[in-house]
């Protein structure tokens, strides 16, 4: 769980995803913060889950520096990336897993698209994503609806093999390349999801989606 002024919302998340019922370790790392996430992380949130591994970056990297952060220290046999935010349901978990656990696939996506009724989100956000999910299909035989969906759920030995490079919000575009590149077809279930404004924390930006299409370009076309 990458995490960055999560204070309004880290306690509510961290309770849901430890409420899971699954055999689970969570992860939390907090990109240099600025407002009270750390201290709720060490001074309120390890005291009630003392199993939960708690790490710090001493300046603020990005999002997928935490991801990569946190990788390594995974022991479990299948990764997730759960946001700090309150924007999906952690109880998803229990069947995006479930075709992993049951050996039917190696690497599966969230899509809020195939959800009973379909999400609201922002227009210029739907926009992007199924263009960029148009992207990969085009260029990396794939089969899915929501690229930049939050939950990806990979058998642990695939994510730990990657190289990833990138530091903030290229992760999904980055991961989704590689692992198209080594041959892995993506799995997509249904997921929740309650959008948040930018009052409310919101980081990602129009311009992040122009970056995530030149990630997925570029790695279709250089090693």
């Amino acid at each position: 769980m990458p995490v960055y002024n999560e204070s309004a919302t880290i306690r509510q998340i961290v309770d849901k995803v430890m409420a899971v019922p699954l055999h689970k370790e969570l992860i939390i790392v907090d990109d240099a913060s600025t407002d009270a996430t750390a201290s709720i992380l060490d001074q309120e949130i390890a005291v009630q889950y003392p199993d939960i591994k708690i790490l710090h970056h001493p300046a603020n990297r990005g999002k997928a520096a935490a991801i990569r952060t946190g990788i390594p220290q995974a022991t479990g046999e299948i990764i997730t990336i759960q946001d700090g935010d309150l924007e999906t349901e952690p109880e998803d978990l229990v069947h995006l897993t479930a075709p992993i656990r049951e050996g039917r696939a190696e690497v599966v996506y969230g899509s809020r698209y195939l959800a009973p009724k379909e999400p609201h989100l922002y227009r210029t956000y739907q926009l992007g994503g199924r263009i960029l999910s148009w992207t990969v299909n085009l260029l990396y035989d794939q089969h899915i609806t929501d690229e930049p969906a939050c939950y990806k759920v990979f058998r642990a030995g695939i994510l730990k093999g990657i190289q990833l490079e990138y530091d903030r919000f290229e992760f999904c575009p980055e991961v989704t390349a590689k692992v198209s590149k080594m041959g892995y077809k993506i799995t997509e279930l249904p997921m929740h999801y309650y959008p948040r404004g930018f009052d409310e924390g919101k980081k990602l930006h129009w311009i992040d989606g122009l970056k995530a299409l030149w990630v997925l370009l570029k790695y279709r076309f250089t090693d």
